[in-house]
């Protein structure tokens, strides 16, 4: 599971797996860089490293309701950024979510962007050939789940509809 660092210690408890089954990384936004994008891919390397030790069948990029960087990177545009992972932030999330929710605002704009930023990150892993060999291999499986963090519910992508569902 790749989650969002503002999570504290919540995607641990997601799984009932044995110690050493479930792996979590936890990141900015669980922002990702894509592999066109060669400054400083440390969250990557983290990722291949775990791909290298361990038949990994499934990844998580697990975004979720009450994040504080997304709202941080919209209302803080010129603040600092030494992660790099903002720049990415405006040139995908922003841009669609500004394109197709024009009359969004408020939560709603939130929630759309933590959203859109979610699917982004499974293209952004994708991109990755350590992660496309697997995946045209039918080895791995890439799943987007948004955590509510007021009820503790999970919704997925589901990629025929288009559209995120609880589970």
């Amino acid at each position: 599971m790749i989650a969002c660092s503002d999570q504290g210690a919540a995607p641990n408890n997601v799984s009932f797996a044995r110690p050493g089954r479930f792996l979590v990384l936890q990141h900015l936004a669980a922002s990702i860089r894509p592999a066109d994008d060669y400054a400083g891919n440390s969250v990557i390397a983290d990722i291949e490293f775990a791909f290298s030790q361990h038949a990994i069948k499934h990844v998580i990029i697990c975004g979720h309701l009450g994040c504080g960087v997304i709202p941080y990177w919209l209302n803080y545009p010129d603040a600092p950024d030494s992660s790099g992972m903002r720049a990415h932030f405006e040139k995908t999330t922003l841009q669609v979510v500004n394109q197709a929710y024009p009359k969004y605002c408020g939560e709603a704009r939130v929630k759309a962007m933590i959203c859109e930023h979610t699917l982004f990150q499974i293209e952004h892993l994708c991109s990755h050939p350590f992660v496309l060999d697997r995946l045209e291999s039918q080895l791995l499986q890439v799943h987007a789940w948004i955590v509510n963090d007021d009820t503790a519910r999970v919704s997925a992508y589901d990629p025929i509809s288009g559209c995120l569902a609880a589970i």
